[in-house]
């Protein structure tokens, strides 16, 4: 194949062949023919030589990074359009906080105020647990109370009127006693049989004197009627009506509560005293479990107000952070399990930087196409960090762990009002997390996803030979421009008047000088990033099923690892 281009004062002819490339170049150009006319024939056969192979590889390389700049292009609107989808996914994932807040919180029919509403009204929860310890039904108040005063009761039982042992019991048995015995000597009284009664006295009296009076009749009816003179106080019916009255009063006397003396008197001042004693020991065991009550409620304030300055104080302290970065690496961790890479917690280990800086980095595995390729993960708990601080901190973490891509996580308890809840920063990304609210919990997964969604591959365009001999070429050029450095100082030292020659090497030393940065243009382009879309599908970047389940779970307090 032959290509004639006949353009003055440039012409070309060019013989293509399977195993060469022959080429007749004529240049009738002033700066060409200056260029050459100062050199000798050997130089003149070297510097063609370079022209064409340095001019023919830039070309090359300009015509790939021309095809590379198209891939870019699709990279950029690749780029833009996962940008748009993730502002669409953020934008509903906002409607639906907000439709889960609303859910929550609304004052009309919101979930806390069903809650509150439910905890406080008429049968919720505050009165279920008034009712079980204060109410007059089956409460413990009532329990205790009937314990001590009810039917089952030493108090109850002590006034039952069916109870052997009770007082009413013993009031009868007494009273039953008392008027047993007074009946008894009032029938013993009256009994004419009783020796030692008064009807019986009464009689051997009247038969004593009946005997001393046999003889006399009228003596004995006069002895008769005078023993029975009720008007006679000495009468024998007189002393028979004195001590019936007598016993009588002995029984009244007996019976007589106010009597200091008697049995009522006594069985009265044991009753009175038992129930002031059942009394005082009710008061007793009321304040008791007053205080009691009175003590819990203290001691569940005090705990309340503990827990509430023990997290106060975590949230000022250092210890309050340690505790923030912990969670964050349990729910990476749990996150990222069951996926082709590898969770490493790195905060207290040196980096490649010899400094401490990356928490956890997770590296992509030999089976997957991002082998070696890893993200670094930073927690912060500081109100310090803005958005630039948190970029160069990620900048640093991302260099100090060898990785890709990066994923600052702020606790929202300390980031400012600037903060980005979730922004994306080229291979950063910033997110907003709060361990205490689950509402939070996406917007770490979904921070996760996009750090692992930018990780990608590096590989260089040229073989090896090809960036060691663009090496070599760089060099020639720097030693070529040191020979006309020296060059000029001899020619401005020999002929200082000679403008031409002068101007010829700056001219040279121009071109080279733009052959030189076309050169380095072109060796760092062949070391440029790009994409391998078979390879990389092949792989696919994805977390595992049940990944933000299992790193919620993982939280402490949720009944994962503390």
């Amino acid at each position: 194949m032959t290509n004639m281009i006949g353009t003055q004062p440039l012409s070309v002819c060019v013989v293509f062949a399977t195993d060469e490339v022959a080429l007749d170049l004529r240049d009738r150009r002033p700066d060409s023919l200056a260029l050459f006319g100062e050199l000798d024939e050997a130089s003149r056969d070297q510097l063609a030589h370079d022209a064409w192979a340095i001019g023919l590889r830039a070309l090359a390389n300009a015509h790939a990074a021309a095809q590379e700049s198209k891939l870019k292009d699709v990279g950029a609107a690749l780029v833009g359009d996962i940008d748009r989808q993730l502002r669409l996914y953020v934008e509903q994932q906002q409607q639906t906080i907000g439709a889960v807040l609303t859910r929550y919180f609304d004052p009309k029919d919101g979930q806390v105020t069903q809650r509150l509403s439910a905890f406080v009204d008429d049968h919720g929860v505050l009165a279920r647990l008034l009712e079980k310890y204060l109410g007059p039904q089956n409460s413990v108040l009532a329990e205790a109370l009937a314990k001590q005063v009810g039917e089952t009761s030493p108090l109850f039982r002590k006034l039952s009127p069916t109870d052997s042992t009770g007082l009413v019991k013993v009031l009868e048995a007494q009273l039953r006693a008392v008027m047993s015995q007074g009946h008894a000597e009032l029938v013993r009284a009256l009994d004419p049989l009783a020796e030692d009664g008064a009807v019986s006295r009464f009689l051997r009296s009247l038969r004593e004197e009946l005997k001393g009076a046999d003889e006399d009749r009228q003596m004995q009816l006069s002895t008769a009627l005078a023993a029975l003179d009720a008007n006679d106080e000495q009468s024998l019916l007189s002393r028979l009506v004195r001590e019936t009255h007598r016993a009588r009063q002995d029984v009244l006397a007996a019976v007589n509560p106010d009597a200091p003396s008697s049995p009522m008197a006594l069985l009265k001042a044991s009753l009175t005293k038992l129930l002031e004693e059942q009394s005082t020991a009710q008061l007793a065991l009321a304040k008791r479990q007053e205080e009691r009550q009175v003590q819990f409620e203290k001691e569940v304030r005090e705990a309340l107000v503990r827990i509430e300055l023990k997290r106060s104080q975590d949230q000022k302290s250092t210890r309050g952070g340690l505790v923030f970065e912990d969670a964050v690496l349990s729910f990476v961790r749990a996150a990222t399990q069951g996926a082709p890479c590898i969770f490493e917690a790195t905060g207290a280990t040196a980096g490649v930087g010899r400094s401490k800086k990356g928490d956890a980095v997770v590296r992509f595995t030999e089976e997957s196409a991002f082998a070696g390729a890893g993200v670094v993960f930073e927690a912060k708990r500081d109100a310090g960090y803005a958005v630039q601080k948190a970029l160069d901190e990620l900048d640093a973490a991302r260099k100090n762990r060898d990785a890709a891509a990066g994923v600052f996580v702020m606790a929202r308890s300390h980031a400012s009002d600037v903060f980005p809840r979730f922004a994306r920063y080229g291979n950063n990304v910033l997110v907003v997390w709060d361990d205490q609210d689950p509402t939070t919990d996406t917007y770490l997964h979904a921070a996760i996803l996009l750090g692992i969604g930018l990780v990608t591959r590096t590989k260089t365009v040229g073989d090896a030979g090809d960036i060691i001999a663009l090496r070599d070429i760089e060099a020639r050029i720097e030693d070529e421009l040191s020979r006309l450095e020296k060059m000029e100082k001899h020619s401005d030292t020999i002929r200082k008047n000679v403008e031409g020659i002068s101007d010829e090497i700056r001219k040279a030393h121009k071109a080279l000088d733009l052959l030189l940065r076309k050169a380095q243009s072109t060796l760092r382009a062949l070391n440029v990033e790009v994409l391998d879309e078979a390879t990389e599908a092949a792989s696919p970047l994805s977390l595992p099923k049940g990944s933000l389940a299992a790193a919620v779970l993982a939280l402490p307090g949720c009944g994962g690892a503390a």
